[in-house]
């Protein structure tokens, strides 16, 4: 990373960070490149991120992560413009998690836990009853972190 100021590379600040990010962006290799902002949530089991995703049980993105199951990762948020006296002078606060690793389906027990670890992300301490229906409806994915770094830029004072 160019700017060593701005790294994050401790665990807990990128999990801070991923925790008040409203999405994250999937990015997908191919004859043409392809990348869908998810919902998500996540976890850190043995030091490892790992992500999980809801969507259909068909389309692109499914078509692409059988195709190549390798993709990159990016979960940002940004804070209110800073202007300045001149085009150069301007920024935003920002801070983001980025990185790469692999995509698959899971299913069973796993698909339901992926399910709640998501909810948790967006609506902390509730607890949610899944019926079989539902379960069977939905597709969950998980991404499993090979890489991850964060980056921020503070407000100015």
């Amino acid at each position: 990373m160019r700017r060593k100021d701005r790294e994050i590379d401790d665990a807990q600040e990128m999990d801070a960070i991923l925790s008040r990010c409203d999405a994250v962006s999937i990015a997908f290799a191919g004859p043409r490149p392809y990348v869908v902002p998810m919902s998500f949530g996540f976890v850190r089991e043995g030091g490892r991120l790992k992500l999980y995703m809801h969507c259909a049980g068909a389309g692109e993105k499914l078509a692409r992560m059988e195709e190549n199951p390798h993709v990159a990762f990016a979960a940002y948020r940004c804070g209110p413009l800073e202007e300045g006296e001149t085009a150069c002078a301007y920024s935003t606060a920002y801070e983001s998690v980025c990185g790469s690793g692999t995509l698959c389906r899971v299913s069973g027990e796993e698909k339901e836990r992926g399910l709640r670890i998501l909810m948790e992300h967006y609506a902390p301490g509730r607890s949610f009853s899944f019926q079989r229906p539902q379960l069977e409806a939905v597709t969950v994915l998980r991404l499993d972190a090979q890489e991850a770094s964060g980056k921020r830029r503070s407000p100015r004072s």
